[in-house]
């Protein structure tokens, strides 16, 4: 059973990490792409050098540190934790949205619902659990 959750949180976090990263990479070469997807308006060069660095740049470093902690460095648990913390900053962000600006529709309901699952995921099958001393 301990191997299966292991094996879980280990795709949990690839899957994730990869998908931070074509994120990223979109966001970098296409941050217009916003403005389709949200209420707003890129209008100043400054704001889609925010995109670009901010969505696009972060996401790419977060996938990419998370891929190298799990395949380079072979720490996969350390890697589902980086990147549970991380989801747990973008769950908090959204709960204090909620209390400012009310509940999400459309695209941000669908990030907030996935946010929630892969936190979950990753804290059910052990991204926080320590290591046994062998």
């Amino acid at each position: 059973m301990q191997r299966r959750l292991e094996a879980t949180r280990r795709f949990l976090t690839i899957a994730a990490a990869v998908l931070f990263i074509a994120l990223g990479f979109w966001l970098i070469f296409d941050p217009l792409a916003v403005e389709s997807m949200y209420p707003i308006s890129l209008n100043e060069p400054m704001a889609i050098s925010e995109i670009r660095a901010v969505f696009g740049g972060m996401m790419l470093g977060v996938g990419a540190a998370v891929l190298a902690l799990d395949l380079i460095f072979k720490r996969a648990r350390e890697a589902a934790m980086v990147l549970a913390m991380i989801t747990a900053g973008l769950v908090v962000a959204r709960v204090v949205g909620f209390a400012y600006e009310g509940s999400p529709s459309g695209v941000v309901l669908n990030e907030v619902i996935f946010e929630v699952v892969l936190l979950g995921a990753l804290v059910v099958t052990g991204a926080f659990r320590r290591e046994r001393l062998r």
